[in-house]
């Protein structure tokens, strides 16, 4: 099963309604999205994006430009299968979403495909290229003779990781998010001077982090240049060693390491952080301005803004869990925790 609560104007929860909810609800769906077990979920900022193991995608939420890239125009309430756009067989690998568009790679990671809408070339199909409302690949991208190993997206930039170690982006790029060249990407670019083979990136609206090897944990930030308000970028450390996770939210960052504990910096007004007293995590996930755990007993925890329900019912009197944290209960036993733009969903087998 999979539940979902938050922020729901567009029917991006998959509820079959549009109204946002603080206590969990079975998504809409056919089973044939669980069968096989859910290796991603990604959320724009009116749209959910799901890629199941065995390579299928499904999308729910506004379609207006073409977003989900499903059939309808309309904004939808259910998920729908996001179908090959040249009708080939095959397989999705990996899935990220901006604002307003979705990005999937397919064979083996040597192809990348976008939908969707954004003013700041976060399609990278080219200069002035707005809108995608059918599947569109991008050109040339990745190099001939590599593979995307993962992508990552924010609010209108996109970076991709290679088999290489390289990473190169695309879209918004003023902040230094998209590295040295602050300028707009309208076509992917190479990141340069990073300095270290790169396993993983995130990104937040301003910035991207980028991560080494699990054992060293390299970090490097890139933006957010100019005024760092919430300073993610002036308190990033320069490693987290024993690293199981990387996520990252619009203004922090947060590092799970393989003990549980979680090393986070970046924005806070909002309770963003992790409280003091937070138990050893097992997983964890990391919404626009929220977060959603698994702890090591098997709990399910939130905490920071949660003003659409995104963080349970249990919120003070500007919409924040601040300072402590909700336990979200649901049946059956958890097997995956997902977060969007003040969305929460949580994945479970049985009960």
């Amino acid at each position: 099963m999979l539940f979902a609560l938050g922020s729901n104007g567009s029917g991006q929860l998959g509820l079959g309604h549009d109204e946002d909810v603080a206590v969990p609800q079975a998504v809409l769906a056919s089973k044939e999205i669980f069968s096989s077990g859910i290796k991603r979920l990604l959320a724009g900022g009116n749209h959910t994006v799901v890629l199941s193991c065995d390579g299928r995608a499904w999308a729910s939420g506004d379609n207006s430009d073409g977003r989900c890239g499903t059939k309808d125009g309309e904004a939808e309430a259910q998920f729908k299968e996001i179908f090959q756009p040249d009708g080939r067989a095959g397989k999705w690998d990996d899935v990220a979403a901006t604002w307003s568009a979705t990005m999937l790679t397919r064979n083996n990671g040597a192809e990348t495909w976008v939908c969707g809408s954004g003013d700041s070339g976060e399609l990278g199909l080219g200069q002035g290229v707005r809108e995608a409302k059918l599947m569109a690949r991008v050109p040339a991208f990745p190099p001939a003779g590599t593979r995307i190993v993962q992508l990552s997206a924010c609010m209108a930039h996109v970076v991709a990781v290679l088999d290489d170690g390289e990473v190169w982006g695309w879209g918004k790029g003023r902040k230094g998010q998209l590295g040295e060249t602050l300028e707009d990407a309208w076509k992917p670019r190479r990141i340069e001077n990073v300095g270290f083979r790169v396993e993983r990136a995130v990104c937040g609206k301003d910035f991207t982090c980028l991560v080494g090897s699990r054992d060293v944990g390299e970090v490097a930030m890139l933006g957010p240049n100019g005024r760092d308000r919430f300073e993610v970028k002036a308190q990033a450390p320069s490693k987290v060693p024993d690293r199981k996770e990387v996520n990252a939210s619009w203004g922090s960052v947060y590092m799970l390491q393989e003990s549980g504990r979680v090393v986070a910096w970046g924005r806070d007004d909002h309770g963003q952080l992790p409280p003091q007293d937070l138990p050893l995590m097992e997983n964890i996930a990391a919404g626009s301005e929220h977060c959603i755990s698994l702890t090591q007993d098997g709990r399910v925890l939130a905490w920071g803004w949660g003003e659409h329900g995104n963080c349970g019912e249990n919120i003070d009197a500007k919409g924040d869990v601040k300072g402590n944290f909700n336990e979200i209960r649901v049946s059956g036993k958890v097997a995956g925790l997902f977060a969007g733009c003040a969305t929460s969903f949580i994945a479970t087998s049985g009960g």
